[in-house]
């Protein structure tokens, strides 16, 4: 799906959640990431609705909501499962946590309206305004039980019950739906959308939540990072934990969404497709694109760098829109020259120290437009193609100037000079060992290539110039 009116593909991505709910799976938690527009929200969507069509109750929780904190993501799930169609058994097992999720709620209340602890009690733990804090309590009428009565009535006994509560509210959720779920008979589907918005409380999900889970519920984890990114820590679920990258649209679906929104031309067809590459996000921009052009007429095949600038453009500013971080945005403006990247990359091409530069590579880490690469990372590839195009178009100096501080940075890490003049440009490459790779320098008009000495040797060759070279 890529708007609110058109669904499409995503099928894979139903039938693992249909096998985690049926129990034919070795994992409970499904976590399925991709960068910002791959269409995760979109499959959250559909993911809730084929729940829903099998009569399985499901509740999802969206990290953009506002002041998330354990006990609130209880009580989403809770009133999401009960308001299901067979959410009444579920119900009959969370009163409990209900209840006490509304004492907690009302003490939290009192110490808001009271100024907080110290406000509230003296040095030895008596309240200070007895008859303050009954007008407090009396205006929150029949909500306030014995229990919450007791517990604000001495400071020590409230730090105590404030101490506990989130655990206490945990274990009351998981023991109430798994007392439902014995009289249920069938699965439940919990949803986390949007999670790179809520990773502050990911060690909660990680210790806490996931592992305290009743084996019929399912945990579905939808976000930017793979979770093993965010924290270590979710190792340690070994295959009760099943990560999946979100792929971009195959071709068939792709070309299916351009002709809904209108395009018909079957040329245009595959150049559109072979400049998006399925990635959602960016059929969505150059449909934007069209509409406002004029019609599909006005924009073509996307040969015009402007157009192919502008949606360059965009893409960045959705990919950095939750998460805007100037070293980021930066790095990723200028980044896109070094096919991979480590913190001494960053150092070179930022012109910051090592230490600010390990700083910003471990901020990019956790990012899902960057991948794993043997000596460091890479960017997303589409993402690199457009951003690398948009800067040779708006910065033509800066892009000349950043490549040739890398090639210069590449030369001096493989302890050789950079080829000279452009009579040394069909010289043959000759590779040198550097510290951690091979590098292959074939002068500044073919650039650097960096691993195996064959596959150098055959680009080259395959990128030799067809006319002689002036003499200088």
């Amino acid at each position: 799906m890529l708007t609110p009116e058109f669904v499409i593909g995503r099928q894979a991505e139903v039938a693992l959640f249909d096998d985690l709910l049926a129990g034919r799976t070795p994992y409970r938690l499904l976590e399925i990431y991709g960068p910002g527009g791959i269409g995760k929200t979109v499959v959250g969507g559909k993911l809730l609705s084929h729940a829903q069509a099998r009569g399985i109750p499901v509740a999802a929780v969206d990290g953009i909501q506002p002041d998330l904190t354990p006990d609130r993501i209880l009580g989403l799930f809770m009133d999401g499962l009960t308001a299901a169609p067979a959410g009444g058994k579920l119900a009959d097992g969370l009163r409990d946590f209900d209840r006490q999720l509304r004492d907690y709620l009302i003490v939290n209340e009192v110490l808001q309206q009271g100024g907080g602890i110290t406000a509230l009690f003296d040095i030895v733990g008596n309240v200070k305004d007895p008859v303050g804090l009954g007008g407090i309590l009396g205006g929150l009428g029949s909500a306030v039980t014995e229990a919450v009565k007791r517990t604000v009535s001495n400071r020590f006994a409230l730090e105590r019950y404030l101490r506990g509560a989130e655990r206490a509210l945990t274990s009351s959720f998981m023991d109430g739906l798994a007392a439902g779920l014995a009289e249920l008979r069938r699965p439940v589907a919990l949803l986390l959308d949007t999670y790179e918005e809520m990773e502050g409380l990911d060690d909660w999900v990680c210790r806490t939540l996931a592992p305290g889970l009743p084996p019929a519920a399912r945990l579905v984890i939808l976000g930017r990072n793979e979770l093993h990114r965010v924290n270590f820590d979710w190792s340690e679920h070994g295959d009760a934990v099943s990560s999946q990258p979100l792929p971009e649209l195959d071709e068939v679906d792709a070309k299916a969404y351009l002709r809904h929104f209108g395009l018909q031309d079957a040329a245009a067809l595959d150049q559109v497709y072979r400049f998006t590459g399925g990635y959602p996000l960016l059929l969505v921009l150059v449909r934007h694109l069209a509409r406002e052009a004029g019609g599909w007429d006005q924009v073509g095949a996307l040969e015009s760098s402007a157009d192919r600038d502008r949606i360059a453009t965009e893409l960045l500013e959705r990919i950095l829109r939750h998460g805007r971080v100037a070293e980021v945005q930066m790095f990723l403006e200028k980044g896109v020259v070094a096919r991979w990247f480590d913190p001494e990359t960053v150092a070179v091409i930022l012109e910051v120290d090592i230490a600010d530069a390990r700083k910003i590579y471990d901020k990019l880490r956790r990012h899902s437009f960057v991948e794993r690469h043997p000596y460091g990372l890479k960017f997303h590839d589409k993402i690199r193609e457009l951003l690398l195009e948009r800067l040779k178009f708006t910065s033509p100096g800066e892009y000349d100037r950043l490549t040739r501080r890398l090639m210069a940075y590449y030369a001096e890490k493989a302890r050789i000079q950079e080829p000279e003049g452009p009579g040394q440009a069909t010289r043959p490459p000759e590779p040198l060992a550097g510290p951690k790779y091979e590098i292959h320098i074939h002068g500044p008009a073919q650039g650097v290539i960096i691993g195996d000495a064959a596959q150098a040797q055959q680009y080259f060759m395959a990128h030799e110039p067809t006319d002689p070279q002036p003499e200088p």
